[in-house]
């Protein structure tokens, strides 16, 4: 425990009184307060009472964690994870399923309304179903530890850089987590060949027709060569075996250059009836059921649409599908790598109507070159990453007076910033979805409708 003065609530008078919680932030710490002072609590609910233990006192805050619940919210259920809340990969596995999308749903609605000024109607929660209750994910990183005695794989803790080793992981698909606890064998067992290991990344479609395993390593290590048959004989049906080197930063997973060691680098994923392949760098979703209801969603808001941009449009999903229904579709997207799979995976389900441009999404809208491509498109769709869309791409937008946007955003906070900036410039808020891709996590997925008229003011 660190203090910095908090001399009006001191550590022994925190951890002698029940806390009572209020809220839930997005990172799953419960709320609450002991007298002036803010106090975050892991482990408890928005309703609890908690006897807490302290970790780190502020002059303005204390951060806890719960020691005992004293009064239970009815929404807490027992968590189906040997290493929940230590390990930093899930929030909510102790929170009712139907609770957390109202959170969701909430948390959005706040968002909007506090970030955005905008009050809005925020439609409930859509999931998809859950195989065995909990798992969804078909994709897992994990962060390898190298020994010379017994090495691991794990996820971080939460606010922190230790490792929790795992072996399993409930919310991973079913022969994901066959993986990762073959995986954890491989790991365990010292090899010379595996000593710049740093991640270990494994990717398959819902279908498990692909398992891509990726060895992220700090430089180039030609032994992995070596242990290659031994790997494939220990991972079952393993498709693809990969190494991802040379990262740009500490923090990166993947680095800028990837070898294949063996079979294919690709995944072959259905949304629908589409099928895409996509290697294991490039970003493709991870909850596969809900992108579906997303795709449908928007392919039904677009319904005879005759020219849509999909800004941002990663390997293709959206305009391969939106084109497949006869839409004329151009994607935008700064990747090479997944410029040149979108066009592919359009090429291979007949998706003749959709073409593909690799570039900065606000070099291509802006100037004479984002007049011609906006010029005359009856939809954009956008799907940028956490950080929202540059201002200059709205601006773009609005001066072309696009009359439908449909908005893709990970992250409510800069989905609102964008929402005031359109409302400012002339556009209507339309439907807003939650889509709750990241079960089990303060992570969500929203869908957001903007319109305004062709012509006039």
């Amino acid at each position: 425990m660190t203090n910095n003065g908090a001399a009006d609530a001191p550590a022994a008078l925190l951890e002698r009184t029940p806390i009572r919680i209020d809220d839930l932030l997005q990172n799953g710490q419960g709320v609450g307060r002991a007298g002036d002072l803010v106090t975050f609590v892991t482990g408890a609910l928005p309703g609890e009472r908690a006897r807490v233990a302290v970790d780190a006192l502020k002059k303005t805050y204390a951060s806890t964690h719960a020691v005992e619940i004293v009064e239970r919210s009815p929404d807490r259920v027992e968590s189906v994870c040997p290493v929940f809340p230590r390990c930093g990969g899930c929030q909510t596995l102790h929170l009712r399923y139907a609770a957390q999308l109202e959170w969701k749903r909430g948390m959005v609605r706040e968002a909007l309304a506090r970030l955005g000024g905008l009050s809005v109607e925020v439609e409930p929660s859509v999931t998809a179903p859950l195989i065995e209750g909990t798992r969804y994910r078909n994709k897992v990183s994990l962060v390898a530890q190298a020994s010379p005695k017994k090495g691991a794989i794990g996820f971080y803790e939460a606010r922190s850089h230790h490792i929790v080793p795992v072996s399993a992981c409930p919310v991973v698909l079913p022969w994901l987590d066959d993986t990762i606890a073959a995986m954890a064998r491989f790991v365990a067992r010292p090899r010379p060949a595996l000593a710049q290991l740093r991640h270990v990344v494994v990717r398959s479609g819902l279908a498990h027709s692909t398992l891509v395993v990726c060895l992220c390593t700090g430089g180039r290590s030609p032994a992995l060569a070596a242990i290659v048959a031994e790997l494939r004989a220990a991972i079952k049906d393993v498709s693809g075996i990969v190494e991802s080197y040379d990262p740009a930063s500490a923090n990166a997973i993947f680095g800028r250059q990837t070898v294949t060691h063996w079979g294919s680098p690709e995944t072959v994923e259905n949304v629908g009836d589409t099928t895409f392949r996509f290697g294991i760098t490039s970003f493709f979703q991870i909850n596969t059921a809900v992108l579906e209801r997303i795709a449908e969603t928007i392919a039904s808001e677009l319904h005879g649409a005759g020219r849509v941009v999909d800004l941002y449009c990663g390997v293709g999903t959206f305009a391969v599908i939106l084109a497949r229904n006869g839409t004329a579709v151009t994607g935008v997207e700064s990747s090479l790598r997944s410029v040149e799979e979108a066009a592919v995976n359009a090429a291979r389900n007949g998706a003749t109507t959709a073409a593909f441009e690799c570039a900065n999404v606000a070099d291509a809208v802006t100037g004479q070159r984002g007049r011609t491509l906006l010029e005359g498109a009856d939809a954009v769709i956008l799907d940028p990453p956490r950080r929202g869309c540059d201002a200059a791409v709205l601006h773009a937008l609005a001066g072309a007076r696009v009359p439908r946007i449909e908005y893709v955003s990970c992250n409510p906070a800069t989905l609102s910033r964008d929402a005031r900036l359109l409302v400012d410039a002339g556009y209507s808020v339309g439907r807003v979805i939650p889509f709750d891709m990241f079960p089990f996590t303060g992570h969500v997925e929203v869908l957001a409708q903007f319109t305004r008229p062709r012509s006039g003011p």
